[in-house]
């Protein structure tokens, strides 16, 4: 039996297209890629540069081209740890919890 989506639920697989989109244009699927390999010990490394591209990407809400050119003068590792870090919130808050203790 089908069961109808709320509103809600329809809205959010909305936003989650147009994230994903965002994010295809500003990393690129390599980096999309190797984000979803990535684990959390490796994004503990590379938290500074996440931080960092983070605040730029932020600075630049709204500029897909300028976001996209701070991602590819990042290294690949950063670029991929900061690509989780947007798509996966959840992963995220791990690494901070692991990082303060």
């Amino acid at each position: 039996m089908e069961r109808k989506q709320s509103a809600a639920q329809q809205h959010r697989k909305i936003e989650k297209g147009q994230l994903d989109d965002g994010l295809a244009f500003v990393f690129g699927k390599s980096v999309i890629d190797s984000s979803k390999r990535m684990s959390l010990e490796q994004m503990a490394d590379e938290a500074e540069q996440v931080a960092e591209g983070a605040r730029q990407l932020r600075m630049y809400q709204g500029q897909p081209d300028q976001q996209r050119r701070i991602v590819q003068a990042m290294d690949e590792e950063a670029a991929a740890a900061l690509c989780k870090w947007i798509r996966e919130p959840g992963a995220a808050s791990k690494v901070l919890m692991a990082i303060r203790h």
